[in-house]
């Protein structure tokens, strides 16, 4: 995993190195939706008031302000915590008794989202969004962006509007960041080489991958490590997560 030293936009802390994960898991075919959330806030088992209070949403869901559009349905639900995924999960585990419903680690939302490819997009080299909902070009700045498929200029576009990667999953680039399970490990190159999630060092920040519907071609790369919040950050329309699960 990691960005070869041409890569456009690479970051410092995108060494490539080797990742070998002996253990089959499944991935969400998307991001967690707007729907399956409020399944959790109706069984009492998340705190749809406070997120939606952070995204200056009223109890009816209706924007209090003018933070943009935040479409629900089986959009991906957004401004969640990392705490709130981990809640989300919980009930989730509890609902279908499987008690194995997680975070992806970073290195496996990499490997999933490459999707055995080797270029910068799971598609080849070339942003495009007729693959993927994101932003204007790096040049232009934060904002959305309308142009072939992506048709969603400022907001979250519905899972699966786009094709699914090879291994069959939807929106790993672009749409929303994602939640992933790690603890802050400022060196990519020092993520565990088993496929695991960083569960030691800096645990007061989590961090997130993909890329959003307001970002740039940059930040939409498989290498792309994202940022880091401190794992109670609510309010981000642009972030959510999705889960996964170790099959053997």
């Amino acid at each position: 995993m990691g960005s070869p030293a041409t890569e456009k936009g690479r970051e410092a802390d995108e060494a490539q190195h080797a990742v070998e994960i002996r253990y089959s898991f499944a991935v969400s075919k998307t991001p967690v939706t707007w729907d399956q959330w409020d399944e959790c806030v109706r069984a009492r088992a998340c705190d749809g008031a406070s997120v939606e209070a952070a995204l200056g949403l009223d109890r009816d869901g209706k924007p209090t302000g003018n933070l943009g559009d935040h479409p629900r349905g089986n959009h991906p639900v957004v401004g969640v915590s990392w705490l709130d995924a981990r809640d989300f999960i919980r009930w989730l585990n509890d609902r279908t008794g499987a008690g194995t419903y997680r975070l992806l680690s970073e290195s496996e939302f990499e490997y999933a989202a490459r999707a055995d490819s080797t270029t910068v997009y799971w598609w080849g080299d070339e942003p495009s969004h007729d693959y993927a909902n994101y932003g204007k070009d790096a040049a232009e700045g934060l904002g959305g962006k309308i142009e072939g498929r992506d048709q969603w200029e400022n907001s979250t576009s519905p899972g699966c509007s786009f094709p699914a990667n090879p291994f069959g999953l939807c929106d790993m680039h672009g749409n929303v960041y994602q939640w992933v399970e790690d603890c802050y490990e400022p060196d990519g190159a020092r993520l565990p080489a088993d496929g695991s999630a960083v569960e030691n060092g800096d645990c007061s920040v989590r961090g997130f991958r993909s890329n959003s519907f307001e970002s740039s071609e940059v930040t939409l790369r498989s290498a792309n490590r994202a940022y880091v919040y401190a794992p109670d950050t609510r309010g981000r329309s642009y972030l959510g997560f999705r889960v996964a699960k170790t099959l053997r």
